[in-house]
């Protein structure tokens, strides 16, 4: 694409008018085109489509960093970027272990890129929100889609480095996600969802807005949860709400440099139950973050955090494996979730320098089906979602029951309402098995996970 090459070029002039001026420099750089629709209401409201282009350009000298962006995609525009971050790096702060990355060879990564998404139409994608909408509300009348977003997205991603970093990748996303609730009388239910996310065009509409349908049908007429301390069955989305954040801050490098971490000091020591394992899979097929180089352009790869119980790895850029003496994992990113204020302003992508994230955090799946775990358990709770936000340091939860069941002598009963509380890492060690039904989210995948001795309250 003659646009891409001209950025790609415009890049690499810069780094190499920067290393002229004797500081080691980067340039990350995107070209992004985004077709989206938004559900409110059970009313398709609107349809955007847009395009994106940038270049963030780092500075790295004497351990100091400066960052500068822009989109204007011009040599003069990107050149003064680049004089701007490297005017930054000489007041900002000695970060000690500051390096960029050394080049290395990339790996081949499949599924990330599906030509379909690229040429899908704005027309296309309404079709397709009007037939996950239809599917929901198609289950029962009393269903009705409060929200839902349906977005594809295709581009391109570089990092060029006078290190000798020089990576391109191509890639496409497809996300759908779909929310709804029950109107019966005066009686309205809790929002119960939905998400799809994949790297190709492989999605079901009809199956996710069925999947919501059905879940908001079976939360009327919900009883207060039994008070006490009992089994906790948590699915997939309730781990990747309340799980991944804080398991991401106890891993990160950087949490570890400065002590933050709940596990600093723990490598090769129990974190957690033998049912438990975990990889960060930066090359997984069809992973929804995967990439053939992270965002500092080191190559991607897997790395086991936690083998059965034991920590075995964090994550790392290149920073921290420098400062900390151990092997980057890859794991700069500059699309990090979480509850950042700052990053919330600023934006993501180029216009961030990067962080350590995951990419793909696996919870290895266990051999047991859903209706298998369940039916071990005399008395419990199922919790399909819930709602708050973790303490990712201390791994404080307090959360309401969104969508959550009852479980009675290895049966799923009626559904419940109330609360659930206590400490994530506590809950880590108390896993009693793993199912074998994970799924993709946009940096995990998970299977359910049976957790003793959790604190429920009901109201």
């Amino acid at each position: 694409m003659e646009e891409w090459n001209v950025l790609r070029e415009l890049c690499s002039r810069t780094v190499r008018y920067l290393e002229k001026k004797g500081v080691a420099a980067e340039a990350f750089f995107t070209y992004e085109k985004t077709i989206e629709v938004s559900i409110r209401n059970s009313i398709l409201l609107t349809q955007t489509s847009q395009k994106d282009s940038g270049v963030g350009i780092r500075v790295v000298e004497d351990g100091r960093a400066g960052y500068a962006c822009t989109n204007v995609m011009t040599e003069e525009a990107i050149m003064k970027a680049g004089d701007m971050a490297a005017g930054m790096s000489r007041v900002s702060s000695v970060l000690p272990g500051l390096v960029l990355p050394e080049p290395g060879s990339y790996p081949v990564v499949q599924d990330v890129y599906d030509k379909r998404i690229e040429q899908i139409t704005g027309e296309e994608t309404v079709d397709i929100a009007h037939r996950a909408l239809a599917a929901a509300e198609g289950i029962d009348p009393r269903v009705r889609v409060k929200s839902g977003v349906i977005m594809f997205t295709s581009g391109w991603r570089g990092v060029v480095s006078s290190l000798g970093i020089d990576g391109e990748e191509q890639g496409t996303r497809a996300t759908i996600y779909l929310g709804g609730v029950g109107e019966s009388g005066d009686e309205v239910t809790g929002i119960c969802s939905d998400y799809e996310c994949s790297r190709t065009a492989a999605i079901s509409p009809e199956s996710l807005g069925e999947s919501v349908g059905e879940k908001v049908i079976q939360m009327f007429h919900p009883q207060p949860v039994e008070t006490g301390t009992t089994t906790v069955i948590l699915a997939p989305e309730a781990g990747d709400y309340q799980l991944a954040e804080v398991l991401v801050d106890a891993l990160r490098g950087d949490s570890v440099m400065t002590g933050r971490s709940f596990w600093t000091g723990k490598l090769g020591s129990s974190v957690a139950s033998p049912f438990l394992s975990i990889s960060d899979n930066g090359v997984l097929r069809n992973g929804f973050s995967s990439r053939k180089f992270d965002d500092e352009g080191y190559p991607s790869g897997e790395a086991p955090v936690v083998n059965e119980g034991i920590l075995t790895s964090y994550l790392h850029n290149a920073w921290s494996a420098h400062a900390l003496a151990m092997e980057n994992t890859g794991n700069a990113s500059r699309y990090s979730k979480g509850f950042d204020t700052v990053r919330n302003t600023i934006g993501y992508g180029y216009r961030t320098g990067p962080e350590i994230y995951c990419s793909n955090l696996v919870v290895h799946p266990g051999t047991k089906s859903r209706d298998e775990l369940v039916s071990e358990v005399s008395q419990g709770v199922l919790v399909e979602s819930m709602a708050g936000f973790p303490q990712a340091g201390s791994g404080v939860i307090s959360a309401q029951l969104s969508q959550a069941f009852a479980i009675r002598n290895g049966e799923i009963q009626h559904p419940v309402k109330g609360m659930i509380s206590g400490v994530a890492f506590d809950w880590l060690t108390r896993i009693s098995d793993v199912g074998n039904d994970s799924k993709q989210y946009e940096n995990t995948v998970l299977p359910s996970l049976r957790i003793e001795d959790v604190h429920v309250i009901g109201r």
